[in-house]
């Protein structure tokens, strides 16, 4: 199939056609005329024929010259108008780099944008390679020459990496490189776009980084363990050496977490560090005092500045041929926890403002984990100190539970006196309250510091209930409540006896205390792979919004003196339960008394049943 002709193309054609007949008529007026004058011979008729043929062949020249006029002057006009038109794109785009190349990578075209951009003027680039925009290692080992190749093969190209400007600094550039083809599909050059993607991609990262400081700053591994991870964090990804800084007792400002991304650095680092800053100096020290960043963009490794000379801070810098510095305040609040010192020991690496905001978000944020790792800190120490105190009071407070049984049933026996059998009815009730008390702390304890550990045995669950009911009977005669008893026979399996007693007893006393006046069901059944108990009262029952927290810690769903408690009660039975792979549920309305339901597999726990507060 042919391929069809432009009209620029079919306009030339004629034109080269006219141009030719016109030659070759005039040349045969000029012969005519000339074999005339050589021989002096007359022809008749034969002049006046070669000037007719001259006259006509000047007309179509003069023809041709009209055509070729009122053909090509649009022509012309269309191409200027193109060009102005290209200029001003070249010109008005000042946001991109935009420059033309020819088939061997030399500069063609080279707009205001680009040199903005670059610093080199078009007088600079024009014919020249465009390699100058890349770094050196990068030329030198053909990354332009393949990414043309590779433009002219594909169409297109895009890439991004690091591109030079004139002064030497560098910025992040994203390029998108288009092969230009005749409509024969030959290749004639390229047309390059390049932008300045620096903050976007320090944006990125930065939210790239904040993602990664969450999953790693967290407080339950201590404040030092979170130090190490902040200061490994910000190597070699915001700095070339990180190193955090944090009061003492006595106020000195001393170093407690190093990062740096060259060993042999590392090793040096630690003498200027051992120094500690004075109070009044420069860096970290001052920083801590004020609470304000402190900011140094262009250092000369070789120089140390006034204000540096003789510090510990000004020689640490020196050792470490640091080109630039940054320290943020690690605050929470008016609280000033420590300073965070980036260092950069590269050309190509200038803290800034921008880097200076972003850090000290970074630092916020950090100073957040690593106040809460110290309060987790002292709360683990109050929770053991409360396990303690727990476990001292646990044996004298059973002492005394027998010591008051046994001195009931004595007077009991020997006495008529209503009053004294009350109050030791009365006293006997408050150490069993002041029992399940100490022994919910215990549990507190040993759940938060992660300590629970199941002593697990063949338990029959309906002989324990049954147990635990027959203790209760006493509280459920004060109460006013009959306390009912339907149990299955074989409901057997591997529990901790002590820890499901626990159950059992928070259950049943809750239903006694407040379903006060009213019947209180317990049943205990089983199938081949669970075993179920079920503690019912028609008491003042639970609302469907309480009934969301009421397994957390430290929630009492019933306000007043009639119903006091810590909280505990149910979030220890709720862990209890999970410590043994099973579930609690609870069915309940207002006015209409509460149903607690606690399912347990008859098999052995595997160590994937961990409590709730374990698993968090």
């Amino acid at each position: 199939m042919m391929r069809r002709w432009t009209f620029a193309q079919r306009v030339g054609a004629g034109l080269s056609a006219c141009l030719l007949a016109g030659v070759l008529l005039l040349g045969t007026l000029l012969s005519a005329v000339y074999g005339h004058l050589i021989t002096q011979e007359a022809t008749p008729g034969a002049l006046p024929q070669a000037l007719v043929a001259g006259l006509v062949g000047l007309a179509g020249v003069g023809a041709l010259g009209f055509v070729l006029h009122r053909s090509l002057a649009p022509l012309h006009a269309r191409h200027e108008h193109s060009e102005q038109r290209l200029q001003l794109l070249m010109d008005g785009v000042t946001d991109y780099a935009l420059c033309f190349l020819d088939r061997a990578g030399r500069v063609t075209a080279w707009s205001a944008g680009a040199a903005r951009l670059s610093g080199w003027s078009e007088a600079d680039v024009i014919g020249r390679e465009a390699d100058r925009l890349y770094p050196e290692d990068e030329v030198a080992a053909g990354v332009p020459r393949a990414h043309q190749e590779r433009a002219a093969r594909e169409g297109r190209l895009l890439a991004e990496g690091w591109r030079v400007r004139r002064d030497g600094t560098r910025f992040w550039a994203e390029t998108l490189l288009t092969g230009l083809h005749d409509g024969r599909g030959r290749l004639r050059g390229f047309a390059q776009v390049t932008r300045d993607i620096t903050e976007r991609r320090r944006m990125e990262r930065a939210q790239s980084l904040f993602a990664e400081a969450g999953r790693v700053l967290q407080p339950l591994s201590g404040a030092r363990e979170v130090g190490e991870a902040l200061t490994r964090l910000c190597v070699p990804e915001v700095a070339d050496a990180c190193i955090l800084f944090v009061p003492g007792e006595d106020g000195t400002v001393r170093p407690q977490a190093v990062a740096c991304a060259d060993m042999e650095a590392a090793g040096r680092i630690w003498e200027p560090l051992l120094r500690c800053p004075d109070d009044g100096e420069v860096g970290p020290s001052r920083v801590v005092r004020t609470g304000r960043g402190e900011l140094l963009p262009e250092l000369d490794a070789a120089r140390t500045s006034q204000a540096l000379a003789g510090t510990a801070y000004g020689e640490l810098l020196r050792t470490l041929g640091v080109t630039s510095a940054l320290t943020v305040p690690l605050a929470v609040g008016t609280r000033v926890l420590g300073a965070l010192c980036l260092m950069s020991t590269g050309p190509l690496r200038r803290f800034g403002e921008v880097d200076r905001a972003f850090m000290e978000e970074l630092a916020a944020r950090a100073a957040l984990a690593l106040d809460n790792a110290r309060l987790l800190a002292e709360a683990k120490d109050a929770l053991e100190l409360i396990g303690v105190a727990a476990h001292d009071l646990g044996n004298p407070l059973s002492s005394l539970q027998l010591r008051l049984r046994r001195l009931r049933m004595l007077e009991g026996a020997n006495s008529h006196d209503p009053r004294m059998r009350d109050g030791l009815a009365g006293a006997e009730m408050e150490t069993r309250r002041l029992g399940r008390l100490v022994h919910n702390l215990l549990d507190l304890s040993r759940l938060s510091a992660g300590q629970m550990v199941l002593d697990t045995e063949e338990l029959d669950l309906a002989k324990l209930v049954r147990e635990v009911v027959e203790r209760h009977g006493d509280q459920a005669t004060a109460a006013g409540c009959s306390l009912t008893l339907r149990v299955d026979e074989d409901a057997t399996g591997l529990w901790d006896r002590q820890r499901l007693d626990r159950v059992v007893t928070n259950l049943v006393s809750n239903a006694l205390k407040f379903g006060r006046g009213q019947p209180v069901e317990v049943r205990v059944h089983a199938d081949s792979d669970h075993a179920r108990f079920t503690v019912k009262d028609a008491g003042i029952g639970i609302s469907t919004e309480a009934q969301q927290r009421l397994f957390r810690r430290f929630q009492r769903v019933h306000d007043g003196g009639h119903h006091a408690g810590t909280g505990l009660g149910l979030y220890i039975v709720r862990q209890l339960v999970e410590a043994h792979g099973g579930s609690i549920h609870v069915q309940s309305r207002t006015g209409e008394g509460a149903e607690f339901t606690v399912e347990l597999p008859r098999t052995p726990c595997t160590e994937a049943c961990l409590p709730t507060e374990a698993r968090a």
